[in-house]
């Protein structure tokens, strides 16, 4: 199962860790009222953040993506066939490009922002070569498929038109217009966090209507507080005790957390005729001791200690 840590393999944001959280807030605040705000958003990201180094492709794969296949092996997938759909492709396009080398070949990748440059196609794939024999692949592929595909891809001057790949951005996946029973699987990493609520149940209901009968959503949620990794002064449960209005003191759209829990998340897909077929959450030792000691914001009080201390969930429902 994804833990909270597995979303530092994705960056902590754009600026340096050890910044105060409450400073990084206040400047991701400010960047979002700005014009060319994301612009500048990703020239810290760059220079300061997570996208310096290979790192985070790395970590993406070590800690998600292998997770997300061993998944995905769960179900009737069929590379040739299966239509697949990435809420959210991000900086780096990590899950789309694994599922190419692992050769399924009609895979859709979607963001709000555009924020994928066609530099960063490249500079994934061939950060992903160390990975081209990893265990992960081997329901779907050979060691020797997964490099056929990857060598095919790195000679290409289109990688994403050579893998099947399609990316859109600006794309709203809460309301596509694409052809309703057309998809067999949904997922999202380190997205739905951020994403408020009544979006989030158009996008459960926008997933049903894609869905084919045998069809799959595969979510994988980060429900801690994301300044922590910037700032180590606080932890995952840090934005638990501040009240809504609080919160919105810091709480941007740059990095907007909606700071659900991990039973929100699965009445939201519940609600929209998903149906709910695991949902895998932990609550850690250290954050239950945490919570003895913490003043809970009124709006969490309804809360289970088993919920308040779990940082994470992966979901999987089906039409």
């Amino acid at each position: 199962m994804l833990t909270a840590t597995h979303v530092k393999s994705f960056g902590a944001g754009a600026l340096e860790a050890g910044l105060n959280w409450k400073t990084k807030g206040l400047i991701q605040k400010t960047l979002s009222t700005l014009p060319g705000g994301s612009s500048c958003n990703y020239f810290l990201q760059r220079s300061l953040g997570g996208l310096r180094s290979d790192a985070r492709i790395h970590g993406a794969f070590e800690m998600d993506i292998a997770v997300f296949f061993e998944r995905m092996a769960r179900l009737d997938l069929d590379p040739a066939k299966s239509r697949i759909l990435e809420i959210g492709t991000g900086w780096l396009p990590v899950f789309p490009l694994s599922l190419a080398l692992a050769g399924f070949r009609h895979v859709q990748t979607v963001d709000l922002y555009a924020h994928l440059r066609e530099s960063a196609v490249r500079r994934t794939l061939l950060a992903l070569e160390r990975y081209l024999d990893h265990p992960a692949f081997q329901p779907f592929a050979t060691p020797e498929q997964v490099r056929a595909n990857f060598h095919r891809l790195a000679r290409s001057n289109s990688i994403f038109a050579e893998a099947g790949i399609s990316y859109k951005a600006p794309c709203n996946a809460a309301s596509t217009g694409w052809p309703a029973g057309s998809l067999d699987l949904i997922t999202s990493n380190n997205v739905f966090e951020h994403v408020p609520v009544p979006v989030l149940l158009d996008l459960f209901a926008e997933a049903r209507r894609l869905l084919r009968p045998s069809g799959h959503v595969i979510h994988c949620v980060n429900c801690g507080d994301h300044y922590a990794y910037a700032d180590r002064s606080i932890t995952q449960l840090n934005y638990l005790s501040f009240s809504e209005a609080e919160w919105s003191r810091w709480n941007n759209s740059i990095q907007y957390q909606n700071r659900l829990r991990p039973v929100d998340f699965m009445e939201m897909a519940d609600s929209q005729h998903l149906r709910v077929e695991s949902a895998e959450f932990t609550p850690s030792e250290s954050s239950l001791l945490q919570l003895q000691t913490m003043v809970i914001a009124p709006e969490f009080r309804h809360y289970s200690l088993d919920q308040l201390a779990s940082t994470s969930l992966t979901l999987i429902a089906s039409a």
